[in-house]
């Protein structure tokens, strides 16, 4: 892909997907239509950096379909979603559609609900070949955490998932555990998401940190209802801010400057 290319397309991306939070009803000036429970903005939400993602980009350039693996547990599956239109992967693909309309995203949505770590990655080794994905967007850790699994475990099959995947030359993008009040003082749930935090580093791999978002949301305004009844599972606004944080964070790959200010 050529550098002109990838710039126009970055900061095209980010001036479509950082805009400011609209009114019902509103029209982005870019055409891209927001409704007010979308309004996710926090302060340093996003990672300070993002990874280039080569193979994503090079999929834009083509003017083909560009393919999206979401894969993971419940958070990705949708549970707690009020149809399958709101989970995070619809809701991702319906973001890109509209930030850049005269392209094609395919964003096929993998997720099983209750999955640990380990359960994961036998139909992540099995199935992303030959899916051929652009990018791979793997929401992990939370199970993990509530079942008592070992860290070292824990980290060591993460960090072999992500080495295969880096071997197949598919992109990535890793998507941490979510916040809620019961479980941020857990220090099994804190091992995991450090540990989670540890991987990426390592690998080099980009992390989308929702703990972060979802509770300096909360912070902010008081207010913990990004989840449902049970204050686990995400609910219709939660994997709106997700797809929102998840579309943003491409929209920065392979840039200098730090990203900032929404999710």
């Amino acid at each position: 892909m050529s550098t002109s290319f990838h710039h126009v397309m970055v900061a095209s991306m980010a001036l479509i997907l950082t805009f400011p939070a609209v009114v019902p009803g509103e029209t982005h000036p870019h055409g891209l239509h927001v409704a007010a429970e979308s309004a996710c903005e926090v302060n340093d939400a996003l990672p300070a950096r993002v990874s280039a993602l080569p193979h994503f980009f090079r999929a834009l350039e083509s003017r083909r379909q560009v393919r999206i693996v979401a894969i993971g547990s419940s958070s990705t599956e949708g549970v707690g979603a009020s149809s399958p239109s709101a989970n995070y992967p619809s809701q991702l693909r319906a973001l890109l559609q509209n930030a850049l309309p005269g392209d094609n995203f395919e964003v096929i949505n993998l997720g099983i609900g209750g999955e640990t770590a380990n359960k994961t990655v036998e139909r992540l080794r099995r199935d992303i070949p030959g899916l051929s994905p652009d990018l791979v967007v793997w929401q992990v850790g939370t199970n993990d955490a509530l079942t008592g699994a070992v860290v070292a475990d824990y980290e060591s099959t993460v960090r072999g998932a992500l080495e295969f995947l880096k071997a197949g030359q598919y992109d990535t993008l890793l998507i941490g555990m979510q916040w809620t009040r019961k479980l941020a003082g857990n220090p099994a749930y804190a091992a995991v998401r450090d540990a989670t935090v540890r991987v990426a580093r390592l690998e080099g791999v980009t992390l989308v940190s929702r703990f972060d978002a979802m509770r300096k949301l909360a912070e902010a305004t008081g207010r913990e209802d990004m989840t449902g009844p049970d204050h686990l599972h995400m609910n219709d606004r939660g994997y709106r801010c997700l797809a929102e944080q998840v579309a943003v964070t491409l929209s920065h790959a392979g840039e200098s400057e730090p990203a900032s200010g929404r999710l």
